[in-house]
C-alpha cells in the first residue's frame, strides 16, 4: 500500500469520526419539563373548573400584592412626614443659634448633597 492511499483512508476516517460528533452534538433535544417537586399543586388548566381554580388563586396573589404595595406606600409617606418634620427642626435650630451669634456647622461633604434637598 503507498502511502497516500493510507492517507486518504486516514482523513476520510477522521472526517467521518468528527461528521458523526458534529452531528450528535447538534441534534434537536426534546425540552425537559421540569421534575414535579411536590411543592406545588398540578393545576388543571384543561377544564373549567381548573381555570377558574387558577383564576382564584392568582386574584389572591393580586390582592396579596396589592396589600404589600399599600403598606410599602404608607410606610413611604410616613417616611416622608417625618423627614420633613427634621428638616424644619433643623432649620429652627439653626436660626436660634443664628439669633444667639454662634454659625451652625456645615455639613460633612458627603453628607451636603442630600442636605440641599
Amino acid at each position: 500500500m503507498q502511502i497516500e492511499t493510507v492517507t486518504g483512508v486516514l482523513s476520510t476516517l477522521v472526517g467521518g469520526v468528527v461528521a458523526v460528533a458534529v452531528a450528535w452534538i447538534s441534534r434537536p433535544r426534546q425540552a425537559k419539563e421540569p421534575e414535579d417537586d411536590g411543592t406545588e399543586p398540578r393545576r388543571d388548566l384543561t377544564t373549567i373548573a381548573g381555570i377558574a381554580a387558577e383564576l382564584v388563586r392568582q386574584g389572591d396573589e393580586l390582592r396579596t400584592a396589592e396589600g404589600r404595595i399599600t403598606e410599602l406606600e404608607t410606610g413611604r409617606q410616613h417616611d416622608a412626614r417625618v423627614i420633613a418634620a427634621l428638616r424644619r427642626y433643623v432649620l429652627s435650630l439653626k436660626t436660634a443659634m443664628r439669633d444667639r451669634g454662634v454659625e451652625p456647622p456645615e455639613p460633612a461633604p458627603d453628607d451636603a448633597p442630600l442636605i440641599a434637598g
